[in-house]
């Protein structure tokens, strides 16, 4: 993923901005759409120069239609496996609904994972304040941009033959708060070893790395109780498509549609006090 076919100097915004995660919060993908188109504008200064976008309609809007491609563990950081069961229940669901799912597919394979998730690491390191880790000089980070482009064609190769890939949002589900500094938190789930908090950036990292849409729709609650979601990322630029695949979850998986937390409903009228 890191080697092959000359990367060309891109002018673009998709190959030169920096990680950013934004986007709006909505109870349902319906609503969540239309926060996107209204939101998804040019910058302001770009816009002033004559630049324009528009986002494309959803690959697909038929199940029936649909690739996918599952992800759901790799070879760095395991899954919780309260948490997985809900994921492969969820890629069970749309193969039942008549979408094609392909649970071997995968971007990189376990080799080059290392690799990628460090062109991530890297990018955080810049900002100098991420797992203590020793900001790059100038001439290293525009060399792991280059690597990120390499990534971003890797994806591009791998989107043409899928519509959506399905993966965790993190390693594991909901997680106890700590105060700790970074570099001293571990974590653990059901059924994996304990590992760092560099694991908790791992599916966040592999998807913001390449600048891709990525849409959060919950999967159910482990038997905990604890609420677990799984990432639809789509092709950069795609967030509709992306967006569509959750629509077609809230359809047809009743734990995707928004429920209101214990305690957050609608209040018993109560007689006023003078």
């Amino acid at each position: 993923a890191l080697k092959g076919r000359l990367v060309y100097a891109r002018e673009d915004p998709s190959f030169h901005h920096g990680l950013a995660v934004s986007g709006p919060l909505a109870r349902c993908c319906e609503d969540l759409e239309l926060a996107m188109r209204l939101l998804a504008r040019p910058e302001p200064v770009m816009e002033q120069g004559g630049w324009s976008y528009q986002l494309p309609p959803p690959r697909c809007t038929d199940v029936r239609q649909l690739r996918v491609a599952a992800w759901f563990e790799n070879a760095v950081f395991n899954t919780d496996r309260d948490y997985l069961a809900l994921l492969e229940e969820t890629a069970n669901v749309l193969e039942r609904a008549g979408a094609s799912v392909d649970r071997s597919a995968r971007p990189f394979t376990d080799d080059e994972l290392y690799k990628v998730f460090k062109v991530y690491i890297t990018q955080l390191a810049a900002s100098g304040d991420q797992f203590d880790a020793k900001p790059p000089t100038l001439r290293e980070f525009q060399k792991n941009e280059i690597k990120r482009n390499f990534l971003k064609e890797t994806y591009a190769s791998f989107f043409e033959r899928f519509d959506v890939l399905l993966c965790p949002v993190l390693p594991i589900p909901a997680f106890p708060h700590t105060d700790l500094p970074i570099p001293e938190r571990t974590f653990s789930g059901t059924g994996i070893s304990d590992f760092p908090a560099a694991g908790m950036s791992f599916w966040p990292g592999v998807v913001i790395i390449a600048d891709l849409p990525s849409t959060v729709v919950p999967v159910g609650h482990t038997p905990a109780g604890l609420p677990c979601g799984v990432q639809i990322v789509a092709a950069n630029f795609q967030d509709l498509t992306s967006i569509e695949v959750g629509k077609m979850l809230e359809r047809l998986h009743s734990p995707s549609c928004f429920q209101v937390p214990p305690g957050f409903g609608p209040l018993a009228p109560t007689a006023a006090k003078l």
